[in-house]
């Protein structure tokens, strides 16, 4: 009698455990985007007068060459505009963690060497200096006077 009762007991424990899996599961979600910063569709920030100066929206940052390096990607928002950003690199957007002091403007990798193409992704890749940015953590892209903050930073 008491395995028959047991196995009746187990379907709707089970069931109440799954539900709550789930009701956990949305709430969590549902806290995460309301408390995120503000981002775009990929999570990642923007800063529309940035992008109106410069002509390229930023989209990645991502550590590479064993720590050594940062890839900058960006899109080609405005190829007049962006063609300008790129010849005037001589001053080059700098990347500084917003964990620890330190970032870089350090160059290494610097024009694509053809036409700019609306649409297209291009990147900068710079020296991480010290190892100043790391993985998992969020840097700020500044260019002149404007900024974008929170960006993340990819492995």
């Amino acid at each position: 009698m008491q395995l028959i009762i047991r196995k009746a007991m187990a379907r709707p424990v089970l069931a109440l455990l799954v539900l709550v899996a789930i009701l956990c599961t949305g709430t969590t979600a549902v806290a995460y985007v309301a408390t995120r910063p503000d981002a775009g569709p990929t999570g990642f920030p923007h800063n529309a007068a940035l992008e109106q100066q410069l002509g390229v929206r930023f989209s990645r940052v991502v550590v590479v060459g064993d720590g050594g390096l940062l890839q900058l990607s960006f899109v080609i928002l405005d190829p007049d505009k962006a063609t300008e950003f790129e010849a005037g690199l001589k001053k080059p957007p700098a990347i500084t963690s917003e964990n620890r002091p330190g970032g870089t403007t350090r160059i290494s990798v610097m024009k694509q060497g053809h036409n700019l193409i609306a649409g297209q992704t291009y990147y900068l890749v710079y020296e991480n200096t010290r190892g100043a940015v790391r993985p998992g953590e969020r840097v700020t892209i500044r260019a002149g006077k404007l900024a974008l903050h929170h960006v993340p930073v990819l492995r």
